[in-house]
């Protein structure tokens, strides 16, 4: 981390790169983005076998036409990303009399696969979004790459193992096992839910309730538990099943006498309104987590969902107030038998649940994740070459007096120099942790934070500089959090407000906060002690804004030595840093009404008696 550079002589080139970043965001076009969406071959020879003259009609005829039956993902996500300041396309590579109808009003020859690629080289996108990632192998990737800046793609099923999965930049997955597998084989990915899009029900119009209790899914092997389910209901209760898969049932099934067929799209999403209860579960590879879209479909379409029962599932839905959870083919059956009893409970959680997705779940929600995801990562992109890594980051340590301490050094981090110079090292760490080798200081507050972090928590960081904790924490506890960040630097908060726009900023001081009592469930001192003289009043701040839990986040720390101030140079600007007395800090940080609950070491030199530690304590 410490390359010999001389700061001092490098203004000229830091205001360069101002200028550039400044040129970069005012030249900025809108960003395109292209679908790549794949349709179920049994539902496109059904479909055109029923429109025979669709094929007739002109290409964006054919499509539109297509989208419209509301099949798989249709058009959800392009419709909700366009709102967020995107151009977007939907390609349905795998349709070849529509692919066809393309190439022969561009005057192309070729292939379904040739055709796409030219559909890729055309729209020329900055992000080409893959919602089918099992065809594609290591040649067409070197065939694509050209044509968009990143690629990626989306999985929350089995992934073949020929499908070469490090061509993507990024996977996003609802499997939160996935993503953590994927990281640890150095790919960027992210954890984010499905979801339901409301337009549908304005598609469909008000539904009677037909059916008392339905399953629409498939039954295959990798269903393993389901058969045996399907089976033990089909058996006593009154069960309406659609799906693929029936054909290759033993023909003693009972599931048989209850099989309708398939059912896709627009006729799915009918069946689901007409439901007082539908049945869900996941196939084998969720393992333990709640994920699939028929969660979301069904409960959207205002079905009562029983669904079998998963670690993360109170986190998407209230359990037993907005969905019903099983732990068993027997214990599904008498919920089933019960709510069959009970319409008006079974409408009551019908309706919660309908409220809940419609409020939460939402495409409109999950599209303003992903544009600040894409966004992201398309502006480290185009801008990776404007940012280097400072080669020396503190160095110059020299013992002061308390009592010598010039406000000038306490005040150092407000010069306008440092933003840039940090930010380099920044991007540095993140690139690493994208690449699954995540710093051990990134890993200790994620650590830190995992034990009391949930959805939308509220969040405070006292020196956050340009705020990419409001990143890492969100990307390594894959979560969305409500995150302040403080810093007494303008020049620091006017880059956080610039790279995380979805995020609240504030210019204070952290000895005078300007929250009342208790506004945040966690506060985090960032960083932040070590450089401030009048810590003590920094920390009865963090204390007094948190409402839950406080994190004293890298601190410096000697458990046999005296703390000991220095002067120091830090990015070339001469500053103060504190090494504090452990047991007088703790002691100084408890008497604050809180509690110690856990102490993360980040480095330990046990020779020279010099800690880095985040600590965590609970209001009491």
């Amino acid at each position: 981390m410490i390359i010999n550079t001389s700061f001092d002589n490098n203004v000229n080139k830091e205001n360069d790169t101002f200028n550039k970043l400044n040129t970069y965001k005012r030249k900025s076009e809108r960003k395109r983005c292209v679908f790549i969406n794949t349709y179920y071959k049994v539902f496109i020879q059904r479909f055109y076998d029923e429109n025979p003259n669709l094929y007739n009609l002109p290409y964006e005829s054919q499509k539109k036409i297509l989208i419209n039956q509301c099949f798989g993902d249709s058009d959800f996500y392009s419709t909700a990303l366009t709102k967020t300041g995107w151009d977007c396309y939907d390609l349905i590579i795998n349709i070849p009399d529509l692919q066809n109808s393309w190439a022969k009003e561009n005057n192309f020859n070729g292939n379904f696969l040739e055709i796409a690629i030219e559909q890729i080289r055309q729209l020329n996108p900055d992000i080409l979004f893959v919602q089918d990632i099992a065809p594609w192998k290591k040649e067409l990737f070197d065939i694509v790459r050209p044509y968009a800046k990143i690629i990626v793609g989306q999985t929350a099923s089995p992934v073949p193992v020929e499908t070469y999965v490090k061509g993507f930049d990024i996977l996003i997955s609802s499997f939160p096992h996935y993503v953590e597998r994927s990281r640890n084989h150095g790919i960027t990915a992210y954890y984010q839910p499905l979801a339901f899009d409301p337009r549908v029900l304005n598609i469909i119009g008000f539904q009677e309730k037909k059916y008392l209790v339905t399953f629409i899914g498939s039954v295959s092997s990798m269903h393993s538990n389901a058969t045996n389910l399907l089976e033990t209901l089909s058996q006593s209760v009154p069960i309406d099943i659609w799906g693929y898969g029936g054909d290759s049932l033993n023909r003693n099934s009972p599931i048989l006498k209850r099989h309708h067929g398939e059912a896709f799209g627009l006729k799915m999403f009918t069946l689901m309104a007409q439901s007082l209860i539908t049945i869900n579960r996941h196939i084998d590879a969720a393992e333990n987590y709640a994920n699939n879209m028929r969660l979301f479909e069904a409960t959207g379409c205002g079905a009562m969902v029983i669904t079998d029962y998963k670690d993360n599932l109170n986190d998407l839905f209230e359990i037993g107030k907005e969905i019903i959870a099983y732990r068993s083919p027997q214990e599904c059956l008498e919920m089933v038998k019960y709510y069959c009893n009970n319409h008006n409970e079974a409408l009551e959680i019908a309706k919660a649940g309908q409220a809940r997705t419609i409020k939460d779940h939402n495409f409109d929600l999950r599209m303003k994740n992903y544009d600040e995801i894409l966004s992201r990562h398309l502006r480290y992109k185009n801008e990776s070459h404007l940012y280097q890594v400072p080669e020396i980051v503190s160095n110059g340590y020299e013992l002061i007096n308390p009592s010598n301490i010039a406000k000038n050094l306490t005040n150092a981090w407000k010069d306008s120099n440092i933003p840039l110079r940090q930010r380099g090292l920044v991007q540095y760490e993140l690139e690493l942790m994208y690449k699954g080798k995540t710093p051990d200081l990134y890993k200790s507050i994620a650590r830190a934070l995992y034990p009391y972090i949930y959805p939308g928590c509220s969040i405070l960081e006292i020196g956050c500089s340009s705020g990419y904790y409001y990143e890492i924490i969100q990307y390594l506890l894959n979560t969305t959090i409500n995150y302040t960040g403080v810093d007494y630097s303008e020049t620091f908060i006017d880059m956080a407000k610039d790279f995380y726009p979805n995020a609240c900023f504030k210019t204070a001081d952290g000895d005078n906060l300007p929250f009342e009592n208790e506004s945040f469930y966690i506060s985090i001192s960032s960083c932040i002690l070590l450089h401030v003289t009048n810590y003590k009043d920094h920390i009865r701040e963090t204390a007094r804004v948190a409402k839950k839990y406080v994190i004293a986040h890298r601190t410096p720390v000697h458990k046999i030595r005296p703390t000991i101030y220095y002067k120091k140079k830090a990015y070339g600007i001469f500053t103060v840093e504190i090494n504090f007395n452990e047991k007088e800090f703790i002691s100084e940080v408890i008497s604050n009404n809180l509690k110690l609950i856990d102490i993360i070491t980040i480095n330990a030199d046990e020779k020279n008696d010099l800690y880095d530690v985040t600590y965590v304590f609970e209001k009491l």
